[in-house]
């Protein structure tokens, strides 16, 4: 049974690995899109068809530490303190495919005094670490006869008055601020929201917004303890004339334009009275191609005209009286007319380019603004029409490169004129087949007629050509792409039997999970034969502690998951950094790793629950189960590795003498139920590699149960401390 139990307790590594490798991904940010700051009462909008919602959705999108959006992950939503009746809300939402989740929340109301004036709630929302707030307040009013109509929340702009002009940039600040304040007679509330409702659509007119504050909504700003806000507004794109009015209380977030005056339900407390505004259009900040780009012209002939565009900023807004200054690449290979030219009322400039009688290849045209603009640019390509004698390549051919790494050497060709000279600034176009790509796929010959462009390897191997044209004529590259090494850290190596990361020592069974290991494989590969030594290459793959072969449980690759079982030599040396080398068709991936004195990890099974508990057997030969616990007081046998040295000692892809048992030398811990047991003896299995097998007897006190607590720790001879498995679990009758 020596193979067909390693390989039984392969595919245990493959199973248990595979169901601890699922990991969420990780929330980093919750940002708060809409409904923070909520400032609402019963009498403020009874024409809402939602208005015994009270409030409108809160909604946040949850990013990764990359700002990448997270799909189906689950926010918790949680209370953290209320006033008044408590809201009801759901305590768990999930995201959708944009990282976006929503949650309504509804809350009795109550009538209102000057001893209560509003009613305010805060509540969190949280994925793993990252946690956003959202405060709702409920505004109360008097309900008594003679105090009817009385609002006890009151909002107003402090500054600028109504009816006050604004003016800016396009794309800048205002110098004037809109301040608000929100108190209850006096009594400051804080994270009211404040935002502005421009008087028309952002897309096609003048407009304004706030500067987003911490935590609010976009485009709003929240009041601080003392109950003020402040809104530094920043003018759109467009430029012309428009009014906006200060909203305080937020806005339904699910109308289709929420920055519009009338298209959408406010929330709101408060809508001030209108402030008119002009948006004036900006500096030049924009040069773009307006025509004449790619033309082909005989040397010594001119172009048609080469128009480009001066815009501002946000390129909305065409910038008159701007000067363009022209110039070329290769110096020398054209002549302007004019030099330098200046932007129309429609923000157009232009020159027509005169070509050498020499320009040969692809010219560039460069067009810039001037003086403090001069960084601003825009590029035309002309081309000479020359005649080539030939293409010329003159290195790079025949490489070879690991998959995923660039080859050493560029590609680079050689394009010859009529009369033998090289071309400068020609294009040559590249193509490529195979697994490979190119860095361009045309690239401009220098001063001395030659182009070149680099190529990065595949995620396969196999045959690379890369083909250069220039006209009519062209040249062949024949590269080759080699199978790629593993990409190895020290936390891609895993304890054989219990997976606790790092955890190997020699003559140990070891797995180590890396991308580029099993790349071809599919399942899991064991020997061929349940007979005999452990072969040291399987599926193409070998691996190296310390420049000794360590022999091959198997190779796996499930659910994407790649790996490979070993046994670590038992001839090396433990250290802080030993080098270890895993070798795959070729591609090799290293790294140096500690090796322990000892390492011990419990073999586990997947029982009948579905649960991993240790692989143990009972006097009468049969393995502990769930069906067939192990007894009190009965002698069980377990299956540990990693107990380090023994006597006799054994090689590498060995097993003990036959006759002879090879005891482990260290001081061996037995626990059941947290508790040291009766250790009968701990000695290197007598048939299979890699394996120790620890015998000792269940306490006749010991609980009865399903999962009681079991683990092996080991006082290994050259140890300075105790090594324990991970802990597990053993059924017990």
């Amino acid at each position: 049974m020596d193979r067909l139990r390693i390989t039984f307790f392969g595919a245990l590594i493959v199973g248990v690995l595979s169901t601890q490798s699922a990991r969420a991904q990780t929330a980093a940010n919750i940002t708060v899109l809409s409904g923070n700051g909520q400032v609402t009462c019963q009498t403020c909008n009874p024409q809402d068809p939602n208005f015994f919602r009270f409030f409108k959705q809160m909604a946040v999108k949850v990013t990764d530490a990359a700002g990448t959006p997270i799909p189906n992950k689950t926010v918790n939503w949680t209370l953290t303190s209320s006033q008044g009746p408590l809201p009801f809300f759901a305590s768990q939402t999930a995201t959708d495919g944009n990282g976006v989740t929503f949650n309504f929340v509804t809350q009795p109301s109550q009538s209102g005094s000057f001893a209560q004036e509003y009613l305010q709630s805060v509540i969190q929302a949280s994925a793993d670490a990252a946690t956003a707030n959202f405060y709702l307040t409920q505004g109360l009013s008097a309900t008594s006869t003679n105090q009817a109509s009385l609002q006890f929340v009151n909002a107003k702009v402090i500054s600028p008055d109504p009816g006050t002009s604004l003016q800016g940039t396009a794309g800048g600040t205002s110098t004037t601020a809109i301040r608000v304040r929100v108190d209850a007679f006096g009594i400051p509330i804080p994270n009211a929201s404040v935002r502005v409702l421009n008087g028309g659509d952002p897309a096609t007119t003048a407009s304004v917004s706030c500067a987003t504050g911490a935590g609010a909504d976009i485009g709003s700003v929240l009041t601080d303890t003392s109950g003020n806000a402040t809104c530094n507004l920043i003018f759109g794109p467009i430029a012309g004339s428009s009014s906006f009015t200060v909203l305080v209380g937020g806005i339904d977030p699910a109308a289709t334009s929420p920055d519009i005056a009338g298209t959408t339900t406010p929330v709101a407390y408060f809508q001030s009275g209108a402030f008119p505004f002009t948006v004036q259009a900006g500096v030049a900040g924009m040069l773009s191609v307006s025509s004449g780009n790619n033309q082909s012209v005989n040397p010594g002939q001119q172009t048609s005209p080469l128009v480009v565009k001066v815009s501002d900023a946000s390129g909305q807004n065409t910038i008159a009286g701007a000067s363009v200054v022209w110039s070329a690449t290769p110096a020398g290979a054209v002549t302007f007319n004019p030099a330098t030219s200046t932007s129309g009322a429609g923000g157009l400039a232009q020159t027509v380019a005169t070509l050498s009688s020499t320009a040969a290849g692809a010219i560039t045209i460069k067009a810039n603004l001037t003086g403090s603009l001069s960084n601003i640019s825009t590029t035309f390509t002309v081309t000479s029409n020359v005649v080539l004698s030939g293409l010329q390549k003159v290195s790079g051919d025949q490489q070879s490169s690991p998959a995923g790494q660039a080859f050493t050497q560029p590609l680079v060709v050689q394009v010859n004129g009529t009369t033998g000279q090289p071309i400068a600034s020609y294009p040559v176009n590249f193509t490529i087949t195979g697994p490979g790509t190119l860095s361009g796929s045309t690239a401009s010959t220098n001063s001395a007629g030659r182009a070149q462009v680099t190529v990065t390897a595949g995620a396969t191997q196999g045959a690379v050509t890369v083909t250069a044209t220039a006209g009519s004529f062209t040249q062949s590259f024949s590269l080759s792409v080699i199978p790629p090494g593993p990409s190895l850290a020290a936390s891609s190596f895993y304890n054989g039997a219990d997976f606790q990361p790092g955890a190997l020592s020699p003559c140990s069974i070891a797995t180590i999970i890396a991308p580029g290991i099993a790349s071809t494989v599919s399942g899991v590969v064991t020997p061929g034969t349940i007979i005999g030594p452990l072969p040291y290459t399987l599926a193409n793959v070998k691996v190296s502690f310390a420049n000794s072969q360590a022999p091959v449980f198997n190779v796996a690759n499930q659910n994407g998951q790649q790996q490979v079982t070993v046994q670590v030599p038992c001839d090396v040396t433990p250290g802080a950094s030993v080098a270890v080398n895993v070798s795959v068709s070729g591609g090799n991936g290293t790294a140096n790793i500690p090796i322990l004195p000892a390492s011990p990890g419990v073999f586990l099974t997947q029982s009948s629950d579905g649960r991993p508990r240790i692989v143990a057997v009972r006097p009468d030969g049969s393995f502990v189960s769930l069906e067939n616990p192990a007894r009190r007081g009965e002698v069980i046998r377990a299956y540990v590795t990693g107990l380090g040295a023994v006597a006799p000692s054994i090689a590498t892809n060995s097993i003990p003498v036959p006759g002879t048992d090879s005891m482990v030398l260290g001081q061996v811990i037995v626990g059941i139920n947290n508790s040291g047991v009766r250790l009968i003896s701990a000695r290197l299995a007598p048939n299979l590699i890699g394996v120790y097998e620890v015998v000792f007897q269940v306490p006749s006190d010991a609980p009865a149960g399903n999962d009681v607590v079991f683990s092996v720790g080991i006082n290994a001879l050259s140890d300075t401390q105790t090594r324990y498995s991970a802990g597990t679990s053993i059924p017990i009758l």
